[in-house]
């Protein structure tokens, strides 16, 4: 088949464009969106589309949009799982929705202006599969088992290889041609509701991890404002038994003073610093969320010989979660905890202002090269985007320095 008109091939190149414009916007939506080129970006997938139509063979060339489009992926934001198992599904999907619609249309009698129609027909039901294919995708986190992944992206693989090696098998087969065409539609489709399906399936399954991963964290919450109350509770008493021993504290004073016992006096005043000194330290900023995990975070630290005093300059009913300060804050401190060796030092500022909160800590480091993230740290990396915020850290004079900037948090009026 070949393009009646000049007409013919400029609708096709503004209908690619439309592809380019289409499988750009899925992409952004599944992996995030372009941070750094994007005017470029946008510019490369236009000169691509037409570029595609200038070769030779450019009828046949409309299928390669989306393979031709892939040149862009490094330009989205890092996620190679994701990115693999998304394109591999994607690419499967649209390859088996071609054999399909080449089987539908080589059952249909032919008229003067096929070609043109058989292409609008070709890009409507593309771009039907991506809007379908961007609803089932669109919750889709790849953030599960190692091996669940591996099969998820092996399926769509071997659907792909038994596609493309099912026509040269109906080829050589004794079938006529109206039964092979029907067979090979027939498994065409049910390979396209398979991919479909598998990405339905990824959707629920991710969903199910999620659901497990809020659970645990929630279980975590509970279990810091357990630790928390109880950690309360131990300080009151202790404070409630230094102030009944204090007046017995004060009349010994007073009586070593009145005999002139100098050297009694000033190791009695020693002893009772290093009593008030080994009591614990207690933060209350009128923040529940807050003052749970530093109060227990200063209590891991003073157990393991590192001091930190933190500046906190916070309202009392900052809009923060309780779950996402876990994540965040909790991490980062236990990212500091473990870094640290005995008579060590943490520095830690918390600031809120004009509904941006600000979070700065160093913390000493041996490493000479800063370590790729943990899960600790992706979690909170992760949690600090949803304010739409940054998460900095870099190694600098043998500290580990990490700022947290959060917008948008509001105070909660009760």
């Amino acid at each position: 088949m070949i393009y009646l008109t000049d007409y013919d091939i400029y609708l096709n190149t503004f209908l690619c464009l439309i592809d380019m414009i289409i499988i750009m916007e899925l992409r952004e939506r599944i992996y995030g969106r372009i941070a750094h080129l994007r005017g470029m970006c946008i510019a490369l997938s236009a000169a691509l589309a037409v570029l595609i139509m200038i070769l030779p063979e450019s009828y046949r060339n409309t299928y390669f949009t989306l393979p031709v489009s892939m040149v862009l992926l490094p330009f989205y934001p890092k996620n190679i799982r994701k990115k693999l198992l998304f394109e591999v599904c994607l690419f499967s999907s649209v390859f088996t929705y071609m054999m399909v619609l080449n089987d539908i249309t080589n059952m249909t009698p032919r008229f003067s202006e096929w070609v043109i129609t058989y292409i609008a027909i070709f890009h409507a039901g593309l771009w039907i599969l991506l809007f379908v294919v961007l609803r089932l995708c669109r919750n889709i986190d790849t953030d599960i088992p190692l091996s669940l992944w591996f099969i998820f992206l092996l399926i769509p693989v071997c659907i792909f290889a038994s596609s493309a090696a099912l026509i040269p098998l109906l080829s050589s087969s004794y079938l006529s041609r109206p039964e092979s065409d029907i067979l090979h539609l027939v498994v065409q489709a049910t390979f396209l509701f398979i991919n479909l399906v598998l990405l339905e399936f990824l959707q629920k399954l991710t969903g199910y991890f999620q659901r497990e991963k809020e659970q645990s964290l929630l279980r975590q919450q509970l279990q810091y404002q357990e630790n928390h109350y109880q950690h309360l509770i131990r300080s009151f008493e202790q404070i409630q038994k230094i102030r009944h021993d204090m007046k017995n504290h004060l009349q010994t004073l007073s009586i070593l003073y009145d005999k002139n016992k100098t050297d009694e006096l000033r190791a009695y005043l020693h002893q009772t610093y290093e009593l008030l000194a080994h009591s614990e330290q207690v933060i209350s900023t009128g923040n529940p969320s807050f003052d749970a995990i530093l109060n227990i975070k200063l209590a891991e630290m003073g157990k393991k010989d590192i001091s930190c005093s933190p500046a906190l300059s916070i309202p009392r009913g900052l809009d923060l979660p309780f779950s996402d300060t876990v994540t965040i804050l909790g991490n980062l401190l236990d990212n500091a905890i473990n870094s640290c060796t005995a008579a060590s030092s943490v520095t830690l500022s918390v600031t809120w202002q004009q509904e941006t909160l600000f979070l700065h800590m160093e913390n000493p480091c041996t490493d000479t090269k800063k370590a790729p993230y943990g899960l600790g740290m992706k979690n909170a990396e992760e949690t600090v985007k949803k304010y739409s915020g940054t998460l900095h850290t870099e190694l600098k004079d043998g500290k580990y320095i990490t700022d947290v900037i959060l917008y948008e948090i509001g105070i909660r009026h009760t």
